[in-house]
Order: C-alpha cells, then sequence, then structure tokens
C-alpha cells in the first residue's frame, strides 16, 4: 500500500494523482528539463547540478514533483553556505525525509486496513490527522536544516499550513497490473469539525430518490462539503454510488460529517468507505 499526500491543497479537496507516494531521495534537475517540468527529463547529478547553478534560475527537487522546489536567488545564496555544506545538508534532508515517508506509509496502511494492493491518497486535514497521530508516538517530519534555508532552499510541502484545515479527503484505488492505470474505488470527503457520536452515525443514500434524501443532497451542495462533488476529479467518480454520513438526521437539523463515493453499492463496499471515515475520525479525538 502506498501513500501519497497533497499538502499544499489546505482546505481545497482535489486528488493528489501527480504526487509520488513515498517519495524517494530526490535528485536535482533543472525546472525545464523535461515537458513535465523536470520530471521526465535527464536526471542530473546532485553535486554537478549545484557545482552549476546560476543565479536567477529556478531547479526542481524530487522526482515527480511539478512546483519548483528550490530557487537559486539572485545573490548566490548557496555559494555563500558553501557548495559542498549545501550538498550534504540537503542528502541528510533527503535520506530523512524518505525515511519519514515510510513510516507515514506504514502507519497509515494499518490505520486505514487497507491491502497491499491499493493506493491511499490524502489530502488536507486527513494529511494532519496523520501526521499528528505519528507526532504523537514521536514520529514527526524532519525539519529543513539551517544550511538549507540559509542557502536559499524552500519546502513549498510544508504541512503545517494543515493544521487549520477543516476539510479533509481520502481516496482508495486499486493499481491494475502492468496497465498503470488504478480504479477509484472509494473516496471520503468530511468535515473534522463535525462532532456525531458514534451511536448517532447514520448513512444516507444520495441517490435513492427519496425526497429526503434529494433535500439533504441539496444542502450538502450548498455547504462546505460541496467541493466533494466539483472537485477535478469528477471524472474518476463517473457511476459511483453516493451517500451522506449524518447524525441520523435529514432535515435542518441534520449534521453532515463526510460525504461517500463507492464503486460498488453492497453493503460491504459503503461500510469499507465509512470505515476510512471513522479511522481518521477515532485518530483525531485519540
Amino acid at each position: 500500500m502506498k501513500v501519497t499526500s497533497d499538502p499544499a491543497m489546505a482546505g481545497n479537496i482535489r486528488p493528489s494523482s501527480t504526487v509520488q507516494a513515498n517519495p524517494q531521495k530526490p535528485v536535482v534537475a533543472p525546472a525545464n528539463a523535461g515537458p513535465a517540468g523536470g520530471s521526465s527529463g535527464v536526471v542530473v547529478d546532485l553535486r554537478s547540478a549545484i557545482q552549476n547553478l546560476k543565479p536567477g534560475m529556478s531547479y526542481s527537487l524530487g522526482e515527480g514533483y511539478t512546483p519548483s522546489d528550490i530557487s537559486m536567488p539572485g545573490n548566490d545564496k548557496i555559494r555563500n553556505v558553501g557548495v559542498a555544506n549545501f550538498m550534504n545538508a540537503f542528502s541528510d534532508w533527503s535520506n530523512k525525509l524518505s525515511d519519514y515517508w515510510g513510516k507515514v506509509s506504514d502507519f497509515t496502511k494499518k490505520a486505514l486496513n487497507t491491502s497491499d494492493d491499493e493506493v491511499a491518497v490524502l489530502g488536507g486535514a486527513a494529511n494532519d490527522i496523520i501526521r499528528k497521530s505519528l507526532a504523537a508516538v514521536g514520529v514527526v517530519r524532519p525539519d529543513m536544516s539551517a544550511i538549507l534555508k540559509e542557502g536559499g532552499a524552500e519546502d513549498p510541502y510544508d504541512p503545517s499550513s494543515l493544521a487549520n484545515a477543516r476539510l479533509g479527503e481520502v481516496s482508495v484505488s486499486r493499481q491494475d497490473d502492468g496497465s498503470g492505470f488504478s480504479t477509484l474505488l472509494s473516496s471520503v470527503s468530511f468535515d473534522r469539525t463535525a462532532n456525531i457520536p458514534d451511536n448517532q452515525m447514520s448513512i444516507v443514500d444520495l441517490d435513492s430518490g427519496d425526497a429526503s434524501a434529494n433535500g439533504l443532497l441539496a444542502s450538502i451542495l450548498s455547504g462546505s462539503l460541496s467541493s466533494a462533488f466539483s472537485s477535478p476529479d469528477q471524472s474518476g467518480k463517473a457511476g459511483m454510488h453516493r451517500y451522506a454520513v449524518t447524525n441520523g438526521k435529514t432535515g435542518a437539523d441534520a449534521v453532515v460529517g463526510a460525504v461517500l463515493f463507492t464503486r460498488g453499492n453492497d453493503d460491504a463496499d459503503v461500510q469499507k468507505a465509512a470505515g476510512l471515515y471513522t479511522a481518521l475520525k477515532s485518530l483525531q479525538h485519540s
């Protein structure tokens, strides 16, 4: 099971399909090295790349990341701290990040009870909940060293912005063998400020055609969880069944904790999607 995180999402729920799961040791390549901003260009040796950095140019750090992770400012900050010092600090930070992401992946696999052929994508508040749960047992994301900061490096995936994210998302897909494609099995968008006791949780079929379900759907579409129905991944959700997790009510008093999208509509599929929400909810309040 691989885990992908998109810290840049903050409270905006959208898939993170372009962000590499469990990032490997990064390399440095010019941002224009290939059609994908360096992700498919020729890999440049780290030592050679740093020695040949030029003021005013932007450089990409990591495989598969579109945003520029390191900028070389015009005042030549890297050379001020020393190329060898910067390179060593960068290598050390990369190794620590890789180790941290391995622990995130293992922890999330157990927390969400996903199988080895499933890929879990975390977004927004889901990211924050997982990180804080790990931090509670002493596993924290390594900070960028002073040398890297003084050398002008920036960390655009700093997760601190997620601390105030209200909405979260977790999606689970199955990787198709050999094809390179995956099938979205379930997607859950949730509001972590919704306080629904476990003994009051109820699942409403939003596609049932029932008048109360239609009214609940209209209410959701005008609220904070409406993003679940308008995010860029709607083509991947085509044909999926839609459910809401509520406090047992469907009228004006209804509290909606989450919206579930499931590929199948039998009880096992629905309960598995609901389990993703309750697992994160349990971690949040643990």
